[in-house]
Formats: structure tokens, C-alpha cells, sequence
């Protein structure tokens, strides 16, 4: 998750216990009055957000990726 770095591995690892946490409680409330929109865009959202936590390398790739996609349509 964090490489070999142990500190920055135990902090991406509470983030994301955290963020799971968070996650699970409103996507709980969404569900308990019945907003299926706002469910299904936090389901989305958190997935989005996970790949961020739990896997920064990967990440850093396709976002680097799409940043080259975008400048090559400005650029030419």
C-alpha cells in the first residue's frame, strides 16, 4: 500500500478505516430515507476515493495518464 515506508503504510491504513467508516454511516442514512441518487453517487464517489487511499501508485498513474490525454487535446 505504502511501500516500504511503514509510517506512511500505518496512516494510509487508518485514512482508510476511517474513510470506510464515514462511508458506511451515510451511505447507511441515504439507504435508511430511501435517496437512491445520493446512494448510488456516494457508492461511486467512495469507490473513486478508495483507489486513491489504498493504492496511491496506481493512482498517481492514471491520473498522470488522463493529464496527458487532456494537455494532448489542448496542445495538438
Amino acid at each position: 500500500m505504502g511501500g516500504d515506508n511503514a509510517l506512511v503504510t500505518w496512516i494510509l491504513a487508518v485514512v482508510g478505516s476511517l474513510f470506510a467508516a464515514v462511508l458506511a454511516v451515510r451511505a447507511f442514512g441515504h439507504w435508511f430515507k430511501k435517496e437512491w441518487g445520493a446512494l448510488i453517487s456516494h457508492i461511486v464517489g467512495g469507490a473513486v476515493v478508495a483507489v486513491m487511499i489504498f493504492t496511491p501508485t496506481l493512482a498517481v498513474t492514471i491520473l498522470k495518464s488522463v493529464g496527458a490525454k487532456i494537455a494532448s487535446v489542448f496542445t495538438g
